[in-house]
């Protein structure tokens, strides 16, 4: 039978361990991550009906995995739409400040285009045409060069992230192994430890998304969002990296998984945190963002050009060059075991004109290569005008198939094949001409890749080339029928009479002429303005779209942690409540000890 003495002990040491328990949670109300504990008290086990005291049996923590899951989660897609939100809107204000000076100098150069046709002649009115080509330039150069280097700051980003990954990897291993440590030399794991490990899993959140698996021995492996990858598993911390993408030259930080001596890539494993941001920033509005502005670029060049083509200038020559037309080769992937390194590949804008009647050669026209008849040299205008048309905001990769024949894809949807291209030909694509002729003979392999990037090219390389006002083509074609059959069109092309001004009004009138994204029908629904101004609008739909989710997220994860904090969280009200009930408990079970004494005092007193 338990005595009076070992029933007051026990208690004692019983409302001890919960004084202390309740003291470590007023302590620690302020530390980030905690989750209270309480100490579990049982009735001692008897053999009889009289009871013998009672007993801490475990210092229990508070804590609900699923609820701590749900948090993590939650602040991953919480801290991506905040990061995501910051890095949209930095590009917005950019685009937006140069907004203005985009359409006010695309509408001073389409006025002195004007200004010239109203009076052909003028020297001066040419030279106000090509100074405000130049002004432009200078405008869209400056805004995609600060865009471009937003590309460059984004790749740093993703260094610094990994680097903050690999930290927290780094202390997730140390805290598993103080955890199994524990288990061994004790019934379970020290609760504070466990606490640490949760918190560094939910800082690591933040940064990416991350799927953890309890294991029995107390340790817990952490693999990317996906479950695809170790990160932690066991003794090994699988840490990141950074590395360029496969593609040479290409300007982008991929972020690869270090499994022992091989390298993954895993950038499109990547969905939350800020690197999930920093990621689709990069992908979804800021390379987007530069195909669209490309595209405009490259309407504008082709537009110009071919129009100027048409016309005739001061010398009595067809019209030549008024932009740098786009040439661009492709970059080679570093896995190819293939010797072509993509330069004998080219992407330019050559309109498919040589099946036409009437061809002699590609613009810039001169006396030899001249179309046959003027109704010819419209027919060309009119198929380079749709393949305008066809321009789309992308880039391409080619893939050599086993035949050794060329696949072109959508850079972002490698399941569909835009086109088969037979080796050493050329064909058209989204109204660029692909031309893989000058490929030597045994210089590609199978499964050999190359991207192309044309509409961002453009925006290293749009340049005013017209040599001088002289050049300029103001003057149309010659109206003149000269077989009296009632027609110009079978007339063979020649310079209009002197103060001629239809080129040049026609080269006016691409301002409000719909030229860009051609719709299902085959006909153009953005005029150049309006192909800029569909960038911009895609930006704001991307800040307002981010903006939105993030209000959506940010109410659910706090509504996950108020639940974690009314289950796991410190109350001080709570806490004062335990920490009075507790000690009277502890002076009460102190009184059962008095009392005891007592008695043994009240027993020896009778023998003596």
């Amino acid at each position: 039978m338990a005595t009076l003495l070992s029933i007051g002990t026990s208690a004692t040491s019983t409302f001890q361990a919960a004084l202390s328990a309740t003291s470590h949670n007023i302590a620690n109300i302020g530390t980030e991550g905690y989750n209270r504990q309480r100490a579990e008290i049982l009735s001692n086990n008897v053999s009889d009906y009289l009871g013998s005291g009672s007993r801490v049996n475990t210092i229990e923590r508070v804590y609900a995995s699923y609820i701590q899951d749900q948090l993590s989660s939650t602040h991953s897609l919480k801290t991506r739409y905040e990061e995501q939100l910051s890095l949209a809107k930095n590009i917005e204000g950019i685009v937006a400040s140069n907004d203005e000076g985009i359409q006010r100098f695309m509408q001073r150069l389409f006025d002195s285009l004007q200004s010239l046709s109203e009076d052909p002649n003028s020297n001066t009115s040419r030279t106000l045409v090509i100074n405000e080509a130049k002004n432009m330039e200078s405008l869209v150069t400056n805004l995609s060069s600060v865009m471009t280097d937003s590309l460059g700051q984004a790749n740093t980003q993703i260094s610094n992230i990994t680097t903050e990954i690999n930290s927290r990897l780094e202390t997730i291993l140390s805290v598993n192994n103080a955890v199994a440590s524990s288990l061994t030399t004790g019934s379970q794991p020290a609760n504070d430890l466990l606490d640490q490990r949760e918190q560094a899993i939910l800082e690591l959140n933040r940064y990416m998304d991350v799927k953890t698996f309890h294991q029995d021995n107390g340790e817990i492996l952490i693999f990317t969002g996906d479950a695809r990858f170790p990160l932690v598993n066991g003794e090994s911390v699988f840490p990141l990296s950074v590395g360029r993408s496969e593609f040479n030259d290409q300007n982008k930080t991929e972020i690869f998984l270090d499994a022992g001596a091989k390298k993954v890539e895993i950038s499109d494993f990547i969905r939350n945190g800020e690197l999930g941001a920093v990621l689709d920033y990069r992908e979804n509005m800021l390379g987007k963002a530069l195909n669209e502005l490309g595209v405009m670029l490259n309407g504008l060049t082709a537009s110009m050009n071919w129009q100027h083509y048409q016309g005739y200038d001061a010398n009595n020559n067809a019209g030549q060059d008024f932009y740098e037309p786009l040439s661009v080769n492709a970059k080679a992937s570093m896995k190819n075991t293939g010797l072509e390194d993509g330069a004998n590949i080219t992407v330019s804008f050559k309109p498919n004109i040589s099946g036409m009647v009437g061809f002699q050669g590609q613009p810039p026209y001169t006396a030899v290569t001249q179309p046959l008849t003027y109704g010819a040299k419209e027919n060309f205008l009119d198929v380079a005008t749709n393949a305008i048309g066809e321009f789309k905001a992308r880039d391409y990769q080619v893939n050599v198939n086993a035949a050794g024949n060329f696949e072109v894809f959508d850079h972002a949807d490698l399941n569909t094949i835009l086109a088969t291209v037979p080796f050493g030909t050329n064909t058209e694509i989204d109204g660029l001409d692909f031309d893989f002729s000058a490929i030597p003979l045994g210089s590609v392999s199978p499964n050999d890749k190359f991207l192309i990037k044309p509409h961002q090219q453009i925006l290293k390389d749009f340049a005013t080339v017209i040599a001088g006002p002289e050049l300029f083509a103001a003057r149309g074609q010659s109206s003149v029928d000269a077989d009296n059959d009632g027609s110009i069109l079978d007339e063979v092309p020649a310079v209009a009479a002197e103060g001629d001004n239809v080129n040049v009004a026609n080269m006016a009138s691409l301002q409000t002429k719909s030229v860009l994204y051609a719709d299902a029908s085959g006909n153009a629904t953005e005029s150049l303005l309006g192909g800029y101004s569909k960038m911009a609008t895609n930006i704001g739909m991307y800040v307002r779209g981010t903006d939105i989710q993030l209000t959506a997220q940010t109410n659910v994860y706090n509504q996950v942690l108020d639940r974690r904090e009314s289950m796991s969280g410190v109350s001080l009200d709570e806490e004062a409540a335990n920490l009075l009930r507790y000690q009277q408990a502890y002076e009460a079970s102190a009184q059962i000890i008095q009392t005891s004494q007592k008695l043994f005092q009240t027993i020896l007193g009778v023998m003596n």
